[in-house]
């Protein structure tokens, strides 16, 4: 009996936009140099590139998730990011591309391209596309796990449904 399932990639986010909200975070992770999980939020959000954007203290979360929420902020701090991007002219103009206005769901999406790119996903070892062991490796809930291997039509657990508004 096969305990997984593939997803078919659905989205209630446009194509274009979607491609586009994708090409940001690739932007992103390679003018950051970043390339492995887990995506290092924080230092994006007070490390600005060329002073595009400024994170006062009091935006970024310092509460500690715990238990299945322990990564939540990490995931908050990548929608923060977002907005703070979508609101800058001077971030646009150095080609960060920014959709906007998006809806809520269209940010969410970003943040789980920031922080588990696509690429990325698809080159762990099968046995590792799991949503608990994922999520440790990409330190993002395993509820974010799991959304992420259904928009990439990934197998996934196969007693989960995704609510329509993620």
């Amino acid at each position: 009996m096969d305990s997984t399932r593939s997803a078919e990639p659905t989205s209630a986010i446009p194509p274009e936009t979607r491609a586009r909200i994708n090409r940001l975070a690739t932007t992103l992770l390679e003018r950051y140099q970043i390339t492995a999980p887990p995506v290092p939020i924080e230092r994006i959000l007070r490390q600005p590139l060329d002073d595009l954007w400024e994170a006062h203290p009091s935006q970024i979360s310092f509460i500690l998730g715990h238990g299945i929420y322990r990564y939540a902020p990490r995931l908050a701090e990548a929608r923060l990011l977002y907005r703070m991007l979508a609101d800058n002219s001077a971030a646009r103009e150095a080609g960060l591309d920014t959709p906007w206005p998006v809806s809520r769901r269209a940010i969410k999406y970003f943040a789980r391209c920031l922080l588990m790119p696509e690429g990325w996903i698809r080159a762990l070892p099968e046995p590792d596309r799991t949503p608990d062991i994922a999520s440790e490796i990409f330190q993002v809930t395993t509820y974010d796990v799991i959304i992420r291997l259904a928009e990439l039509g990934l197998p996934m657990p196969a007693d989960v449904d995704i609510p329509s508004d993620e």
